[in-house]
């Protein structure tokens, strides 16, 4: 039997995770402070699944409901993800009625959706001297059901002040400041980097305070070498691999290989491997000018049809449309 010492195990869960963090792809941005008034309640109404938004209380009062889920209260520090493009409400307090978050955008002239920002956004509503301060992110990620993170998250993550997150959201807060006195050239650059350093951290943050045994994917790390194969699978998915391949590869029969992995994983091994070559070819088309053909040959397809058969099965559109698209907010 295949023995993986206890330190080589958990390295290859930091690996894993790490890797799965690296593949999570930010789109479209808005970063920016609000002043928000304790007699102030803000709506605002479900948008498509890949949408993402992110509050951090820096001072004051601060409650958020997300729909489907109780009203929690963040204390100064506290951040909060909310995923999924769910409508939610926030405020001071949430009673009383709410007012439309897109009229109160529209009627301060702020940028409409898809606009490029220059400068971060800054909202002020209702009374300053008796208002919550917030830093707040809002952007677009991959489609949730075609990543095998994000698909397992919850509507919210609520990250208590006091983490490795306070360094990413202290350094936003101080950089919207600064950007939004100075103007200065090439704040949307800028603003990406901040906002993936922040996204993935508050889900790592969320994964390493879960259970493991809970998450999917990550199940399969209480298995050496289940967590051997998500590992090869993640840092060599070019290599033409098959069911028995990979089963040897590890020290197991295909066919224990096969069952272990579906009751862990959730996914046959061969289905996992190709959620792993798409978010690498992902990767690929967002980051450089690679030939469709040449990123169909960097993830280990021979040929360049099955690639877009494969790409479009997972994410519904060609490989070429998915990297003209522009997913705006």
């Amino acid at each position: 039997m295949l023995f993986i010492p206890i330190f080589r195990l958990n390295t290859l869960i930091m690996d894993l995770l790490g890797d799965v963090l690296r593949s999570l792809n930010v789109f479209s941005h808005s970063m920016g402070t609000f002043s928000l008034g304790r007699s102030n309640t803000l709506s605002l109404s479900e948008f498509p699944s890949n949408f993402v938004y992110m509050f951090s209380n820096r001072g004051g009062d601060f409650w958020v409901q997300v729909e489907g889920c109780e009203a929690c209260q963040l204390e100064v520090g506290d951040s909060i993800l909310i995923l999924g493009g769910r409508a939610h409400r926030f405020g001071m307090s949430l009673e009383g009625e709410s007012q439309a978050f897109g009229e109160i955008w529209k009627a301060n002239n702020l940028p409409e959706f898809g606009e490029i920002r220059n400068k971060p956004i800054h909202l002020a509503v209702g009374n300053p001297d008796d208002a919550v301060s917030l830093l707040s992110m809002a952007f677009t990620v991959d489609e949730p059901q075609q990543h095998s993170l994000l698909r397992l998250l919850p509507p919210y993550i609520l990250i208590p002040k006091g983490g490795q997150l306070d360094t990413w959201v202290n350094a936003a807060d101080v950089f919207c400041q600064q950007e939004f006195d100075q103007n200065t050239s090439g704040f949307s650059a800028s603003a990406l980097y901040l906002t993936h350093l922040i996204f993935g951290e508050c889900i790592r943050s969320y994964i390493n305070a879960t259970d493991l045994a809970q998450v999917s994917w990550m199940r399969g790390l209480s298995d050496s070498r289940i967590g051997l194969a998500l590992s090869i699978m993640h840092t060599r998915c070019e290599e033409p691999w098959s069911a028995v391949a990979m089963a040897a590869e590890v020290g197991m029969s295909r066919a224990s290989f096969a069952r272990t992995f579906k009751s862990l994983v959730g996914q046959s091994p061969m289905d996992y491997l190709t959620d792993c070559r798409m978010q690498r070819a992902a990767q690929y088309l967002l980051s450089g000018n690679f030939a469709i053909g040449y990123i169909s040959e960097l993830i280990g397809y021979h040929s360049e049809r099955a690639f877009r058969q494969a790409f479009m099965q997972r994410f519904g559109v060609t490989p070429r449309d998915y990297r003209k698209q522009e997913q705006k907010i």
